[in-house]
This record gives C-alpha cells, structure tokens and sequence, in this order.
C-alpha cells in the first residue's frame, strides 16, 4: 500500500512462489512475477532473484526492490530515493550508527574503527552509514553484471527506529509492539 501510495511508479510487481501473497498482492493493484521454486528459497540472494525477474521481462531498464521484511517503509523514503535516482546508478536505504564496532584479529579483540587512547564519544561524531535492505533502485546493467550498487550510489538516510527488518519471531513481535505503541500516541 505505501508503494502504491508513493504514486511513484507505472508498475508494481510482486514477485513470489506463494499463490497465497500473490492473490494479496493483485487484491491491492500489483501485477504478479511467479518466482521459480530455485529462486524462492531462504538462502536465495536479491540479485538472483532480481535478475530472473529481469530475464523475464526485458523491457525494464531500472528497478526499484522493496524488500518485505522492512515494514517501516515511508512514502517520503521512496519519493526521496526516485528524486536522488535521477542522477545516480543506484539509491539504497541506509541509516546512521553510532556504536562503537570492535573485531577479533588473530585471537585478540581490538577496535575496529577507533583507537583507545582517544575513544570518541557516541554523540560526537556521524556515525556509520549502515545499509538496512529496506529498498534498492538499481539499473539493469548492475544487476546484469550481478550487483545492485557501485560507486555511483546515493543513499536515503531513514530514521533508526524506522530500520528494523522483520527476519525473525522476536522481530516481529518487536515490530507489532512499535506499531500497537505508534497507534496509541497517534490517538
């Protein structure tokens, strides 16, 4: 629904091997891609399923791949993403953190962007920009050359709260909680 409500795009395609999802998705004004059962397993990548889409209907020159386990998803971030798509490659969603990373080397834990003897405080500094697989807007040739993004991308910087991807029981009982606590301070 926030895609359609995007008024973004001519076609919206849903692509699965589930006849459940795909009699929602037309319910709602999607056209749908029937995935083949190679594709449509757990451990299958978005760029091979992109690219099978692709192969399949060769007139889309650009993509844009909304990933359904971002829930938060915001007509302001996809009207964003086209506007920065216009002069870019590529746009993906991506949002800042400021936590401290460490990593092991060799069997020891040491930091793995900053150094001890001048340890920065959280709230001084950008921050990482840390993708969310929210959404990719990509063209043809990177997916056909297997990639979704290159030097030549843009980024929609989302709210943190907004970047919780539902992959997991725990997630989407966290993401139910967020949305029943949202509806409660929006009455």
């Amino acid at each position: 629904i926030t895609i359609r409500n995007s008024s973004c795009f001519k076609y919206i395609w849903v692509s699965t091997d589930d006849k459940l999802i795909a009699i929602e998705a037309q319910k709602y004004g999607a056209s749908v891609h029937h995935r083949p059962d190679k594709l449509a397993r757990d451990e299958t990548s978005s760029i091979d399923a992109t690219r099978e889409f692709l192969d399949n209907h060769i007139t889309i020159q650009e993509i844009a791949l909304f990933q359904c386990t971002s829930v938060f998803l915001k007509t302001n971030y996809i009207q964003e993403a086209i506007t920065k798509f216009k002069s870019h490659d590529c746009v993906f969603a991506a949002k800042r953190s400021h936590y401290l990373r460490w990593k092991m080397i060799d069997g020891s834990l040491v930091p793995a962007d900053f150094k001890l003897s001048a340890r920065p405080r959280r709230q001084d500094w950008e921050g990482d920009i840390v993708e969310t697989g929210m959404f990719y807007f990509s063209k043809r040739q990177l997916i056909e050359s297997g990639i979704l993004q290159n030097n030549r991308c843009s980024i929609v910087e989302i709210d943190a709260e907004d970047g919780l991807e539902v992959d997991t029981t725990h997630d989407l009982t966290l993401a139910n909680y967020i949305l029943s606590s949202k509806t409660k301070i929006d009455l």
